[in-house]
């Protein structure tokens, strides 16, 4: 569809896997707008079989962010390709949910049978089918039917979602995630603002399902998402010889891909694995050593994968994207192990993310000469919370506190901190991706050793051996970090300096880590002055940062969300703008 002369058109991308649906869109002029999963506003995590566009978040968009005059085109995460292949085996009776794997059971046919993957797929074709439909309606009811439709390849949308966000003009980009279009890993070369394949692993074989089935083993939800759970026991464990030596005998390593062994050798190995499983009520530190070798492994693959990938000379810039890149764990070993010299991993690398990446592709195919961006892109493209319930707030409220401080409200949320109290922030626009960047966030004092355990048992009702990731100055990261990265999107996990330890003991992991944010003035400016102010107060420039969220909930999209967390656990303070509200 050609552009009308002095008319927009935005670039509507959706994420159509049935696992984190999302919405982005792109403007004219190459700039995101507006990016959001779907979880946020169905306060459902990972919003599992919803559509991308649901009716009242297109409206929203539309009406919000975009014109409704304008013209419209809307890109999908997955191929024609794919879902054809979807209809068919639907039609054949294959893609069948009711084949779909067990949550935690009997995972060795998924690993193997690819009419096991592609019934997996099932769903995704469902929420596909789907998505796309409330868009034009939503636009006729505005009387504009100028809206078109376009579908990418999912591991590309992916690789676009990842290089047309990174500061790199030029790139080597690894896709690595449970399942694309026929494989698991693909490989790109990212330059002059274009994606070039140049290698792809096909078949069944995945390193994302096997870190998934070790997930399970471990007595965790890893088709609810729950990989992240023995990442963070994965510290607490040792070696195991024994399991390390199957998980290595299932990978058959040749260049930039592997194989499995044969089918029945691959049941055989993974059914032998059941003995390792948690059992039923078993405390979860008896699986410690099969979560520490099991992320040992992910990252003996990955590291000879990248080696291989680097060694093709193809730049020493390294975007990651998929769901894989999700592990910050590994993320932070990569600099200096892989013979790359820096790493890109957006704010939203897995599913959700590719929204973001349809919609680059979209508007790229009508712009094929536009410059590549080669910035920082900011993570703060999703809803406001509304002024209109915190007018109500104000009128109507009751609390015991509720101050307004325009211009100080940072000095006043610092003095809180510096005193031990847990604070709950809001401000701007919220994060895309899965982590809270100090627009969502929930904040404490790190250099209160107890603070872990009481945000924890108290504020997010979870597992105690969770660890909580640090928001530090940037400029001061070098002092605290050894072998400081810059961690923007709180991507990478880094070792603590020996004194840094000491001084911040409530954000430094079991094995010495910490899954850091670097905070910089023109990425966020009301926490860089937050951190400012209680560095000024404590000469500690690191904030505790974790989710607003409770286990198993999505963050808080708005202010009746955001409050009843806060009347509903030892929360302190809520700072929402430029309020303070307390107890």
């Amino acid at each position: 569809m050609a552009t009308r002369p002095g008319l927009d058109r935005f670039y509507v991308g959706l994420g159509t896997s049935f696992h984190d649906p999302a919405i982005a869109v792109v403007d004219s002029a190459g700039e995101i707008v507006f990016a959001e999963a779907s979880e946020r506003s169905v306060r459902a995590k990972r919003a599992v079989t919803c559509a991308a566009d649901l009716r009242e978040n297109v409206w929203r968009i539309v009406t919000g962010h975009c014109d409704p005059r304008a013209e419209y085109v809307v890109a999908k995460s997955w191929s024609r390709r794919a879902t054809r292949t979807l209809d068919a085996l639907s039609l054949l009776g294959l893609a069948n949910h009711e084949r779909l794997p067990a949550r935690r059971g009997a995972p060795s046919r998924f690993l193997v049978d690819r009419l096991d993957i592609f019934a997996s797929l099932w769903k995704q074709h469902t929420v596909n089918k789907l998505s796309g439909g409330h868009f034009a309606e939503v636009l006729a009811r505005l009387g504009n039917d100028r809206v078109s439709y376009v579908d990418f390849e999912h591991h590309l949308t992916h690789a676009a979602n990842g290089c047309f966000t990174s500061p790199f003009d030029q790139a080597a980009c690894m896709v690595v995630d449970g399942q694309g279009e026929g494989g698991s890993i693909t490989y790109y070369e990212y330059r002059d603002a274009r994606l070039r394949l140049v290698a792809r692993m096909r078949g069944p074989q995945s390193l994302g399902l096997l870190y998934s089935l070790c997930t399970g083993l471990c007595g965790f939800d890893a088709p609810g998402g729950e990989d992240w759970k023995m990442m963070g026991l994965a510290s607490y464990g040792s070696l195991d010889p024994e399991i390390h030596g199957t998980l290595r005998s299932l990978v058959r390593m040749n260049g930039l891909t592997f194989r499995y062994p044969s089918g029945r050798e691959v049941r055989r190995r993974v059914a032998d694995m059941q003995r390792w499983a948690r059992a039923e009520g078993a405390d979860v530190m008896t699986v410690a050593d099969l979560a520490h070798t099991a992320q040992h492994f992910y990252a003996e693959v990955m590291d000879q994968l990248l080696r291989n990938f680097h060694s093709m000379g193809l730049s020493e810039n390294l975007v990651l994207v998929g769901g894989c890149a999700l592990n910050s764990s590994y993320n932070g070993r990569i600099v200096g192990r892989t013979g790359f010299e820096r790493l890109h991993v957006p704010s939203a690398p897995a599913d959700d993310g590719n929204a973001l990446g349809a919609a680059f592709l979209a508007y790229r195919r009508d712009h094929p000469e536009a410059p590549p961006p080669a910035k920082v892109a900011t993570p703060y493209l999703g809803s406001r919370i509304s002024e209109r319930p915190l007018d109500n707030l104000i009128k109507f409220g009751r609390l015991a506190s509720t101050r307004h401080c325009p211009g100080t409200v940072h000095e006043e949320a610092a003095r809180l901190l510096a005193d031990g109290n847990v604070v709950g922030w809001i401000q701007g626009r919220a994060e895309f991706g899965p982590r809270a960047l100090g627009n969502r966030s929930i904040l404490a004092d790190p250099r209160r050793a107890d603070v872990r355990e009481r945000v924890n048992a108290i504020v997010k009702f979870r597992e105690p051996f969770r660890p909580f990731a640090p928001a530090i100055l940037d400029e001061c990261g070098p002092d605290y970090f050894a072998d400081y990265q810059l961690s923007p999107y709180m991507e990478r996990t880094l070792a603590w300096r020996e004194r840094a330890r000491i001084a911040v003991p409530g954000v430094v992991h079991v094995d010495g880590t910490g899954r850091l944010q670097s905070v910089r003035r023109e990425w966020n400016a009301r926490l860089y002055d937050l951190l400012c102010a209680f560095h000024a107060r404590t000469d500690v420039p690191v904030l505790l940062n974790t989710s607003f969220n409770t286990v198993g909930k999505p963050i808080v999209h708005s202010l009746e969300e955001a409050l009843g967390l806060f009347c509903t656990t030892a929360m302190d303070a809520l700072v929402v703008e430029d309020y303070v509200i307390g107890k």
